[in-house]
């Protein structure tokens, strides 16, 4: 059965923590939100915004090269802990949830005799969205009423103290799964003092509010102005490496053996596309991500350079755990000198609708909706600042039939038809094939992006996977597995994310 602590647990229970099994030792998982891995000081930040993580990266494992699928929250958590992509698992929209028939990392756990909790600090990983599935505990600090999370007032410190009221509940020898997420990193980078001083002034009410990607293209912030959102980024990425220390010194005090495996959904991008922000774009400082294991069973001191996706941690972790758990892909502390394998992305939020595809050290960026692409040689342009696809068109057609080819195409028509997309793109085979395309009977489609509304033409009804999904006896067939299912936000919830940048506001005016 599923608990949330009660607030006098927190005030109840100091002290030490019980002692685990030695045997089998806990997994801890945790997410940064938006925390891009080039702030991290072992990922070569100037600035000292990680002394902890950077300690548990030389008595562990770093990957160098880890990439997320897509620039925003909702669709990166499902992807780590489920291993599936965003196009197997559907939900690349935030008025979908996951899928009953996507399985989760927390339910392997569970299933292997762990404690589970998931203390998180966003409504894009709650229980909304169906993330409490597998966990014994899952607490998201009263999303469902106070929605203070929304609100920024959900602190690192708040979510360590919820972990360890927890962890002190536990049984003697029971080990656990503890997920946390934190959203300290994430706008408006708000950490507390000592912290929020550490690398530049303390914020002025006349700083800038974060409006959206869109409005910060056309009216960018000046360099003192972009300079000082960075520190105070920075600034809270320092605050959550303290709590995150805190966690981890107490764990050690007990002597419970751990497990840790440190990552995050997406970065943040300043000012290095000519905005602010994220989920807009597939460039390196949106889905270069930290991937830190450390810790029980993990051995020290290795840099691993092989490119990894997010998709590869849960199915690792859950094998590291003795966990069986059915997935696509995993990662392997044995693997390192092998081919690193291809790595799509994608994001369709508000008035983008880009993929991508990352191989053999080349990365493909598509923007279906002007029809441009861009290849960048990431061997030699770390930083994707030099399109190469004008000189290099056959790598180009050949890297857009592999990005294709690999993607579920979970349409059909019962009899020949001519299918219509609406807000997306119909891809035949291995080539886009715009917003209509005659069909054989049985011919499969896939759309992009994949919750796009389709119909046969002629007919009024439009579907969409996971919302609107055709019945039994329609002419259009949607695989089953992707029906999903819908989540509706209120007006509370949809004005808190607006002033986050999660949601497109609809008059032209700064947010004062």
């Amino acid at each position: 059965m599923r608990t949330v602590l009660p607030l006098l647990l927190l005030g109840a229970c100091r002290g030490a923590l019980p002692p685990g099994d030695p045997t089998t030792p806990d997994l801890v998982l945790v997410s940064i939100d938006t925390l891009r891995a080039d702030h991290l000081s072992s990922y070569g930040c100037a600035r000292p915004t990680s002394p902890f993580l950077d300690r548990l990266a030389a008595a562990g494992v770093r990957w160098s090269q880890a990439r997320s699928p897509s620039p925003w929250t909702l669709p990166t958590h499902v992807t780590l802990l489920s291993g599936w992509l965003p196009t197997q698992h559907g939900v690349v929209e935030d008025d979908l949830a996951i899928p009953a028939e996507v399985p989760l990392l927390a339910e392997a756990m569970a299933a292997r005799g762990f404690a589970t909790a998931g203390i998180v600090s966003s409504l894009y990983v709650s229980e909304r969205y169906g993330f409490e599935r597998g966990f014994e505990t899952f607490d998201a600090f009263g999303i469902r009423t106070s929605q203070e999370n929304l609100s920024g007032q959900v602190t690192a410190t708040d979510v360590v103290d919820r972990a360890l009221a927890w962890l002190r509940s536990l049984p003697r020898g029971k080990p656990a799964f503890l997920f946390v997420h934190f959203y300290d990193a994430h706008y408006p980078y708000a950490p507390p003092k000592p912290f929020s001083t550490l690398f530049d002034r303390a914020p002025r009410k006349r700083d800038a509010h974060y409006r959206r990607y869109a409005w910060y293209r056309e009216h960018p912030l000046d360099p003192e102005q972009m300079a000082h959102q960075e520190a105070q980024y920075d600034e809270a990425i320092r605050y959550v490496d303290s709590e995150l220390e805190r966690l981890h010194g107490a764990l050690t005090a007990a002597g419970r053996p751990a497990t840790w495996a440190v990552t995050a959904d997406h970065g943040e991008e300043f000012g290095e596309r000519g905005s602010w922000g994220h989920a807009h774009t597939l460039y390196p400082e949106q889905l270069h991500v930290p991937l830190i294991l450390s810790g029980a069973r993990i051995p020290a001191g290795e840099s691993v350079d092989r490119v990894v996706g997010l998709q590869d941690l849960p199915g690792g972790l859950a094998v590291l755990s003795g966990a069986d758990m059915p997935t696509w892909s995993r990662l392997s502390l044995d693997d390192s000198a092998l081919r690193s394998g291809p790595q799509p992305s994608e994001t369709s939020r508000f008035d983008s609708n880009r993929v991508g595809l990352w191989s053999d050290g080349w990365r493909l960026d598509l923007d279906l909706d002007s029809g441009t692409r861009e290849l960048y040689d990431t061997t030699t342009d770390p930083g994707e600042l030099h399109d190469r696809a004008a000189s290099e068109p056959e790598r180009v057609a050949d890297m857009e039939r592999d990005l294709w080819g690999g993607r579920a195409a979970p349409w059909t028509c019962r009899d020949a038809c001519t299918v219509q997309a609406r807000r997306g793109l119909l891809v035949v085979g291995e080539a886009v094939r715009g917003r209509e395309a005659l069909l054989a009977p049985g011919e499969p489609f896939q759309v992009v992006p994949s919750d796009a509304e389709v119909r046969i033409a002629g007919e009024g009804r439009w579907y969409r996977a996971g919302v609107h999904p055709p019945p039994p006896d329609a002419a259009l067939i949607l695989r089953a597995d992707l029906h999903g299912r819908a989540v509706d936000l209120d007006p509370q919830e949809r004005a808190r994310l607006e002033a986050l940048g999660y949601m497109q506001p609809e008059d032209e005016e700064p947010v004062p």
